[in-house]
């Protein structure tokens, strides 16, 4: 429901410093607040209209502001208390999205809306939290555009700020096409957001979603492909980790609850498509240039991956002891073998081509020359990994 509304909250109040002529800020409000059991956790979602002015409307558009991932009341019926302002306010951030106005539009379409909706819905029910550097595939798959996927970058205008009840971050909702995203997945999510804002048709530093785009920024330059293929070959993958549908297991894992690291000879790992679909390229453009890995999984614990010659103070497995873990975190040490091994797993997967895993997909990989160590690796739906939480 869009109607207008105050700004008496903190984050309203953050955005009155950039549209100081819309007191009145067009809302879209949900029906029934979280709170109180409602649907959707975001209380509202401001809508401000930038005309862009200084570029007389060229990059015109909606600035879409979520209302709820941080505390907007102060008294713990949403999110604790802080302590004092220097500490996140809630989950530390919300959402932003810039989308394109058209000449005469006057009505914001409702899409962004559902979408940052969708978003905080799934942090509120997993724990998992967005930040600056994230990519989101296939989160815009329903419409028939060519942007599907989403990475995430600081808001162009809106940047961390204090407020009393907290520090708030403004996280924006940057839409791409399937190049784009697969680029900023093996090479930065962060370059190529820098490369998108050279381009008048994402209006630049504001870097708008506008779903009749039809073409990737490596269409609309030819030979951007080339140089960034060549920057890739270079300098490998700047992605250290990434937040998805995954969870792990050990062997005798009840014991590990007392916070202490502990070896261990068996883990199995459950991951959904999107992720598995991710592994040859952490395998060759991370791991087999002897950087480490990190996967954060959707229970907040984190699975990492520990090339052989990798040389850190807070690495602690060795060939005698591959597998270490504390409960809440895991590390894997991966030697060559094992590396050369899971590539030629997924590749032969052939992932790409399937829409759906089925019932599941395994595979045990059993390695001698690391201690005898036994890795159970699972491919299976998102629906049945987050099912899994719900009902454990």
């Amino acid at each position: 429901m869009l109607e207008q509304n105050d700004t008496s909250d903190p984050i309203s109040e953050i955005c009155l410093n950039f549209y100081p002529d819309q007191i009145d800020v067009l809302q879209a409000t949900t029906q029934i607040q979280y709170w109180l059991n409602g649907p959707d956790p975001l209380d509202y979602v401001n809508i401000y209209i930038n005309n862009d002015e200084k570029n007389n409307g060229l990059n015109s558009h909606f600035h879409y502001v979520s209302l709820g991932l941080t505390d907007l009341y102060g008294d713990e019926r949403v999110h604790k208390r802080v302590k004092s302002a220097e500490e996140n306010s809630g989950y530390g951030y919300e959402l932003t999205m810039r989308v394109k106005k058209e000449i005469n539009e006057n009505e914001p379409p409702k899409w962004p809306v559902k979408l940052l909706q969708a978003l905080a819905k799934y942090t509120f029910q997993t724990g998992g939290i967005l930040d600056e550097g994230d990519h989101i595939p296939n989160v815009l798959s329903d419409s028939d555009s060519k942007i599907r996927h989403a990475l995430v970058c600081e808001d162009s205008t809106l940047k961390t700020s204090q407020t009393r009840f907290g520090r708030v971050k403004f996280l924006q909702i940057v839409g791409c096409t399937n190049d784009e995203l697969k680029f900023a997945q093996e090479w930065s999510t962060r370059k190529i957001l820098n490369l998108m804002k050279n381009f008048r048709e994402l209006g630049n530093d504001y870097l708008l979603v506008d779903l009749k785009r039809s073409k990737s920024i490596f269409e609309l330059d030819s030979d951007l492909r080339r140089k960034t293929l060549r920057n890739l070959k270079k300098e490998g993958s700047f992605m250290s980790f990434v937040k998805s549908k995954c969870f792990w297991r050990l062997n005798l894992e009840c014991s590990s609850n007392d916070g202490n690291f502990k070896p261990y000879d068996q883990l199995t790992f459950n991951i959904d498509l999107e992720t598995a679909r991710l592994f040859p390229l952490i395998l060759k453009q991370r791991l087999d240039k002897e950087n480490s890995f990190i996967f954060n999984g959707i229970d907040g614990r984190s699975l990492i991956l520990i090339p052989e010659n990798f040389s850190n103070s807070n690495c602690l497995v060795t060939k005698e002891n591959p597998v270490q873990s504390n409960g809440e975190e895991c590390q894997v040490l991966v030697n060559k073998r094992l590396i050369d091994s899971l590539y030629i797993f997924f590749q032969q997967l052939k992932l790409d081509k399937k829409e759906e895993v089925g019932e599941h997909i395994s595979r045990k990989f059993f390695f001698d020359d690391l201690n005898e160590f036994s890795l159970y690796l699972r491919i299976i739906s998102s629906e049945k990994i987050l099912n899994f939480f719900e009902n454990n």
